[in-house]
């Protein structure tokens, strides 16, 4: 008997087991991923509103020229965060369930491979063992032998198939879930980061809206004191720039203005 056809013969089992335990891990690591990605996000949230929830409390003591602006930007903000935890519910409520179903798959069909793997280990036995005997050319025995033989291999081919189908079935299913769990995780990831755009692109024209004279020149009227003279404009060549923490104004000039 050759190599070739001694491999053919030799059962399947522990080779076909390893591609469904490879199967059963992938998939569980995908499921964990996927509950560790929920956790990362639900803290990631809390920091989040924390810097929105700072910055809202403060957009309410600010000059009414502004206040507007960063109130929408802070309603931008929760948006994202908002369509940010709605992605990754919709992610672990549509992926994890098919991931952690794979566990009973690769258990039931293992227990089938294993099954039918014995079962053609017998078959594979006997043909060896038919093969193996010798008759007498044209005696009865010899054509009872070869009859005996031609069945066994006939259950044998049988097995084999079986055993194909199986694993095709199983592969089949395995790739049409895998397709189905990558694709649906990157199409719900695109329509959220599609939606986050537009969002901090409205909180950036927010911003971007904010007229600095019309800020300085409110500001200026709401916090003067009245001691100070408004009515007077400010000296084209006074710098009003600021140099570590302190005005360029000389205490002279801020004595003028008293």
């Amino acid at each position: 008997m050759s190599k070739k056809q001694t491999a053919k013969e030799e059962s399947p089992l522990k080779s076909y087991a390893l591609m469904i335990t490879s199967t059963d891990i992938m998939f569980q690591k995908i499921s964990e991923s996927l509950t560790a990605s929920a956790t990362s996000a639900s803290a990631a949230r809390d920091k989040a509103d924390s810097f929105n929830i700072c910055l809202s409390e403060y957009s309410v003591k600010e000059n009414k020229a502004i206040r507007g602006e960063l109130v929408d930007y802070c309603e931008c903000l929760k948006a994202v965060e908002d369509k940010k935890q709605q992605t990754i519910e919709t992610i672990t409520e549509k992926l994890k369930p098919a991931c952690d179903r794979w566990k009973a798959i690769c258990s039931e069909v293992h227990s089938a491979l294993k099954t039918l793997c014995l079962a053609r280990d017998k078959d594979v036995a006997a043909v060896r063992k038919l093969e193996k005997t010798k008759c007498k050319e044209g005696s009865k025995k010899a054509e009872q032998v070869a009859l005996d033989l031609a069945n066994k291999q006939t259950e044998l081919a049988t097995k084999n198939a079986e055993i194909l189908a199986l694993m095709q079935q199983f592969h089949t299913q395995k790739l049409n879930d895998y397709k189905a769990v990558l694709s649906t995780y990157a199409q719900v990831q695109m329509l959220y980061h599609s939606r986050a755009l537009e969002f901090y692109t409205r909180g950036y024209q927010d911003m971007m809206d904010i007229q600095d004279d019309e800020y300085i020149e409110t500001v200026l009227n709401e916090t003067t004191p009245a001691g100070l003279c408004l009515s007077q404009s400010v000296p084209q060549h006074m710098n009003t720039s600021y140099s570590g923490g302190t005005p360029n104004q000389s205490q002279e000039q801020l004595n003028m203005t008293k």
